[in-house]
Parts: C-alpha cells; structure tokens; sequence
C-alpha cells in the first residue's frame, strides 16, 4: 500500500547568514511556474535590473516553501540576501526540484 502519511519527503537546508536554516520542500505548481517563467525572461535576455523585484519575490517565495511553515516577504529577502545569494538559491532550488521530478523515490 502507497501510504503518503508515512514518506518521508526530500528537504533542501539552507543556512541563511542570520544562521536560521530553513528545509525547503517541493515547489507547487504557481512556485514551479514562477520558476521556470523567471528562468525563460533570463534565457531570453531580459535585463537582471528590470526583473530585481521579480527576483525578490521568487526568492521569498521558495524561502517560504519550508517545513515548518514559516513565511518570508521581498522585504525579508533585501534584508538577508544580494542578488548573487539569491542567484544562487534559485539555481539552486531549480537543481533540487529537478532531481525530484526525475527521481521522485
């Protein structure tokens, strides 16, 4: 019998500089859209600049998408992170939900 109750599901830890460290659980659909949206806009060579606070939001968007349930605004993001941080948890992220989609056990 498949019994969702007792899987236990794939988690990212990230460790933020205020030292908090958050697991991050598998995007939904609107996260997984909004990811690969922001990722085709930078593929087809939209400018960082014009797409900052899109960037902002993603990020607080997957920071929100923990464990414990835990909620994360742009604000929040611009406070802890620069965009080379928050390149990095996007590629990051991106690697991670793609490795579940192609090895979900």
């Amino acid at each position: 019998m498949l019994d969702y109750t007792m899987r236990e599901k794939k988690v990212l830890p990230v460790k933020l500089i205020n030292e908090k460290t958050v697991l991050l659980t598998a995007p939904k659909k609107s996260l997984y859209t909004e990811l690969t949206g922001l990722e085709r806009k930078l593929k087809d060579g939209q400018d960082v600049d014009n797409l900052y606070d899109e960037i902002l939001q993603l990020t607080a968007n997957i920071l929100s998408t923990n464990k414990t349930g835990a909620k994360f605004t742009a604000a929040d993001v611009d406070d802890l992170m620069d965009i080379e941080d928050m390149a990095l948890l996007i590629f990051e992220y991106s690697k991670y939900a793609g490795q579940l989609v192609g090895n979900p056990n």
